[in-house]
Protein backbone atom coordinates (compact mmCIF):
# COMPACT_ATOMS: atom_id res chain seq x y z
CA UNK A 1 0.00 0.00 0.00
CA UNK A 2 2.79 2.45 0.91
CA UNK A 3 4.53 1.79 -2.41
CA UNK A 4 1.43 3.02 -4.26
CA UNK A 5 1.48 6.49 -2.69
CA UNK A 6 4.72 7.65 -4.43
CA UNK A 7 3.36 6.17 -7.66
CA UNK A 8 0.19 8.22 -7.24
CA UNK A 9 2.23 11.42 -6.78
CA UNK A 10 4.28 10.58 -9.86
CA UNK A 11 1.13 10.15 -11.98
CA UNK A 12 -0.63 13.36 -10.88
CA UNK A 13 1.33 15.66 -13.26
CA UNK A 14 0.63 13.28 -16.14
CA UNK A 15 -3.08 13.23 -15.37
CA UNK A 16 -3.20 17.03 -14.94
CA UNK A 17 -1.40 17.72 -18.23
CA UNK A 18 -4.39 16.87 -20.38
CA UNK A 19 -3.01 16.26 -23.86
CA UNK A 20 -6.24 17.43 -25.52
CA UNK A 21 -6.28 20.76 -23.67
CA UNK A 22 -6.06 23.77 -26.01
CA UNK A 23 -2.80 25.70 -26.07
CA UNK A 24 -1.64 28.97 -27.61
CA UNK A 25 1.08 27.39 -29.74
CA UNK A 26 -1.13 24.56 -30.99
CA UNK A 27 -4.57 26.16 -31.32
CA UNK A 28 -4.26 29.94 -31.46
CA UNK A 29 -1.08 31.04 -33.25
CA UNK A 30 -1.55 28.71 -36.27
CA UNK A 31 -5.12 29.92 -36.86
CA UNK A 32 -4.06 33.57 -36.69
CA UNK A 33 -1.01 32.99 -38.88
CA UNK A 34 -2.93 31.02 -41.56
CA UNK A 35 -6.25 32.84 -41.57
CA UNK A 36 -5.68 36.40 -40.34
CA UNK A 37 -2.09 37.55 -40.78
CA UNK A 38 -2.28 38.02 -44.58
CA UNK A 39 -4.69 40.98 -44.18
CA UNK A 40 -3.89 42.16 -40.65
CA UNK A 41 -0.12 42.72 -40.54
CA UNK A 42 2.47 45.52 -40.33
CA UNK A 43 1.97 46.51 -43.99
CA UNK A 44 -1.75 45.95 -44.37
CA UNK A 45 -3.86 46.68 -41.30
CA UNK A 46 -7.32 45.91 -42.64
CA UNK A 47 -9.97 47.24 -40.29
CA UNK A 48 -7.23 48.97 -38.28
CA UNK A 49 -6.08 45.66 -36.78
CA UNK A 50 -2.52 44.35 -36.82
CA UNK A 51 -2.34 40.71 -35.70
CA UNK A 52 1.45 40.86 -35.21
CA UNK A 53 0.94 41.99 -31.62
CA UNK A 54 -1.36 39.03 -30.97
CA UNK A 55 1.06 36.27 -32.00
CA UNK A 56 2.58 35.98 -28.50
CA UNK A 57 0.86 34.35 -25.52
CA UNK A 58 1.42 37.38 -23.26
CA UNK A 59 -0.77 39.47 -25.59
CA UNK A 60 -3.85 37.92 -23.98
CA UNK A 61 -3.11 39.69 -20.70
CA UNK A 62 -2.02 42.92 -22.44
CA UNK A 63 -4.96 43.33 -24.82
CA UNK A 64 -8.01 41.45 -23.63
CA UNK A 65 -10.38 43.81 -25.46
CA UNK A 66 -8.59 43.09 -28.73
CA UNK A 67 -8.81 39.35 -28.15
CA UNK A 68 -12.51 39.57 -27.31
CA UNK A 69 -13.07 41.48 -30.56
CA UNK A 70 -11.14 38.86 -32.56
CA UNK A 71 -13.11 36.06 -30.93
CA UNK A 72 -16.44 37.82 -31.59
CA UNK A 73 -15.57 38.30 -35.27
CA UNK A 74 -14.48 34.66 -35.69
CA UNK A 75 -17.50 33.22 -33.89
CA UNK A 76 -19.99 35.36 -35.81
CA UNK A 77 -18.41 34.44 -39.15
CA UNK A 78 -17.71 38.11 -39.88
CA UNK A 79 -14.04 37.25 -40.26
CA UNK A 80 -12.41 36.07 -42.38
CA UNK A 81 -14.46 37.88 -45.02
CA UNK A 82 -16.36 35.96 -47.70
CA UNK A 83 -14.01 34.43 -50.24
CA UNK A 84 -11.12 34.11 -47.78
CA UNK A 85 -10.32 30.67 -46.35
CA UNK A 86 -12.12 30.22 -43.03
CA UNK A 87 -10.96 28.31 -39.96
CA UNK A 88 -12.86 25.11 -39.36
CA UNK A 89 -15.50 25.06 -36.61
CA UNK A 90 -13.12 22.85 -34.59
CA UNK A 91 -10.33 25.43 -34.91
CA UNK A 92 -12.66 28.23 -33.80
CA UNK A 93 -13.90 26.09 -30.91
CA UNK A 94 -10.34 25.27 -29.74
CA UNK A 95 -9.32 28.93 -29.99
CA UNK A 96 -12.44 29.99 -28.08
CA UNK A 97 -11.87 27.34 -25.40
CA UNK A 98 -8.27 28.43 -24.91
CA UNK A 99 -9.21 32.12 -24.65
CA UNK A 100 -12.13 31.40 -22.31
CA UNK A 101 -9.74 29.51 -20.01
CA UNK A 102 -7.21 32.35 -20.09
CA UNK A 103 -9.90 34.98 -19.44
CA UNK A 104 -11.27 32.94 -16.54
CA UNK A 105 -7.79 32.52 -15.05
CA UNK A 106 -7.18 36.29 -15.35
CA UNK A 107 -10.57 37.09 -13.81
CA UNK A 108 -9.89 34.82 -10.82
CA UNK A 109 -6.69 36.72 -10.06
CA UNK A 110 -8.48 40.09 -9.92
CA UNK A 111 -9.87 41.34 -6.63
CA UNK A 112 -13.67 41.13 -6.59
CA UNK A 113 -15.64 44.31 -7.17
CA UNK A 114 -18.61 44.31 -4.81
CA UNK A 115 -20.03 47.47 -6.36
CA UNK A 116 -21.27 50.51 -4.55
CA UNK A 117 -22.18 50.04 -0.91
CA UNK A 118 -25.30 51.86 0.21
CA UNK A 119 -25.34 53.35 3.70
CA UNK A 120 -28.57 52.27 5.36
CA UNK A 121 -30.73 54.11 7.85
CA UNK A 122 -34.21 53.82 9.29
CA UNK A 123 -36.98 56.02 7.95
CA UNK A 124 -38.98 58.16 10.42
CA UNK A 125 -41.62 55.52 11.10
CA UNK A 126 -39.06 52.73 11.57
CA UNK A 127 -36.99 54.96 13.86
CA UNK A 128 -40.00 55.80 16.06
CA UNK A 129 -41.08 52.14 16.22
CA UNK A 130 -37.55 51.02 17.13
CA UNK A 131 -37.25 53.56 19.95
CA UNK A 132 -40.71 52.57 21.25
CA UNK A 133 -40.00 48.81 21.07
CA UNK A 134 -36.47 48.86 22.50
CA UNK A 135 -36.63 51.70 25.02
CA UNK A 136 -40.37 52.07 25.73
CA UNK A 137 -40.16 55.79 24.91
CA UNK A 138 -42.89 57.44 22.88
CA UNK A 139 -40.79 59.38 20.36
CA UNK A 140 -42.55 61.30 17.59
CA UNK A 141 -40.06 61.14 14.71
CA UNK A 142 -42.51 62.82 12.34
CA UNK A 143 -42.24 65.99 14.46
CA UNK A 144 -38.49 65.86 14.98
CA UNK A 145 -37.10 64.75 11.62
CA UNK A 146 -37.64 66.12 8.11
CA UNK A 147 -39.82 64.10 5.76
CA UNK A 148 -38.10 61.08 4.20
CA UNK A 149 -37.48 61.03 0.47
CA UNK A 150 -39.33 58.34 -1.42
CA UNK A 151 -38.49 56.32 -4.48
CA UNK A 152 -40.93 54.26 -6.52
CA UNK A 153 -43.61 55.09 -3.95
CA UNK A 154 -41.64 53.74 -0.98
CA UNK A 155 -39.94 55.71 1.79
CA UNK A 156 -37.68 52.88 2.98
CA UNK A 157 -35.43 52.27 -0.05
CA UNK A 158 -31.80 52.52 1.07
CA UNK A 159 -30.59 54.24 -2.11
CA UNK A 160 -33.06 57.06 -1.50
CA UNK A 161 -32.65 57.46 2.27
CA UNK A 162 -29.59 59.65 2.65
CA UNK A 163 -28.19 61.22 5.80
CA UNK A 164 -27.78 64.95 5.35
CA UNK A 165 -25.81 67.04 7.85
CA UNK A 166 -29.08 68.53 9.14
CA UNK A 167 -30.59 65.08 9.66
CA UNK A 168 -27.45 63.91 11.49
CA UNK A 169 -27.74 66.94 13.77
CA UNK A 170 -31.39 66.10 14.46
CA UNK A 171 -30.44 62.46 15.18
CA UNK A 172 -27.92 63.65 17.79
CA UNK A 173 -30.46 66.00 19.41
CA UNK A 174 -33.08 63.24 19.44
CA UNK A 175 -30.60 60.82 21.02
CA UNK A 176 -29.86 63.34 23.77
CA UNK A 177 -33.57 63.93 24.37
CA UNK A 178 -34.32 60.17 24.47
CA UNK A 179 -31.37 59.52 26.80
CA UNK A 180 -32.54 62.32 29.10
CA UNK A 181 -36.05 60.84 29.17
CA UNK A 182 -34.61 57.42 30.06
CA UNK A 183 -32.45 58.89 32.80
CA UNK A 184 -35.43 60.13 34.82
Amino acid sequence: MQARIPLLFALVPLIAAQPGAPSFEKDVRPVLARRCFACHNDRMTSGGLNIAGFLKPDSIARDRDGWEKILRKLRSGEMPPPGAPRPSPDEVQALAAFLAGEFERADRSLPPDPGRVTARRLNRTEYANTIRDLLAVDFRADREFPADDSGHGFDNIADVLTVSPILMEKYLRAAERIAAELGD
